[in-house]
């Protein structure tokens, strides 16, 4: 079993599983995707206190023996109705996704930023006010200069390579 546990462009595992195979034809290798949801300077907070675990394998009876595996692990601290399984294309693509809309709140909250400033609203009202709506949150709604960090850029470029690829 191999894990791809680091956030790479969608179709890694598949790509990572077609190397090994074509350098040795006799071992039975399975990939799982587990994509990490760890936010800097919070990450060990986040490990033990995931929102969700993904666990992407093939949907074959040596794939599903392999999520298992990596289940189990994740059982020891995470409860069950936080891990989901996933294929493959499901997993690593909810990573991309996830930190796109993330970055989407970032974006909308530093656009309002851009508001107050000419008004006289205060950016931290607004979003103190908007976050307590339920439907909303409070999550991601600081405004800065920009969203930062590296995986947002890089997730986001990657959506858009796939649309393009998919004509969408």
């Amino acid at each position: 079993i191999v894990v791809e546990k680091s956030t790479l462009p969608v179709r890694t595992a598949e790509k990572i599983k077609e190397i090994l195979i074509a350098n040795n034809k006799k071992v039975n290798f399975e990939v799982i995707s587990n994509p990490e949801f760890l936010a800097e300077g919070t990450a060990i907070n986040d490990l033990f206190k995931s929102d969700r675990v993904l666990v992407g394998g093939d949907n074959t009876e040596s794939g599903k023996n392999a999520v298992d595996k990596l289940v189990e692990i994740y059982q020891r601290w995470i409860p069950d109705n936080k891990i989901l399984r996933t294929n493959v294309w499901s997993s690593e693509l909810s990573k991309l996704v996830s930190n796109a809309m993330l970055a989407q709140r970032i974006s909308s909250i530093n656009s309002i930023s851009a508001l107050c400033e000419k008004t006289e609203a205060n950016i931290e009202e607004v979003a103190k006010a908007v976050g307590m709506d339920s439907r909303i949150g409070s999550s991601f709604l600081k405004s800065s200069i920009g969203f930062g960090g590296s995986c947002f850029k890089k997730d986001i470029l990657n959506l858009v390579y796939i649309a393009r690829k998919y004509k969408l």
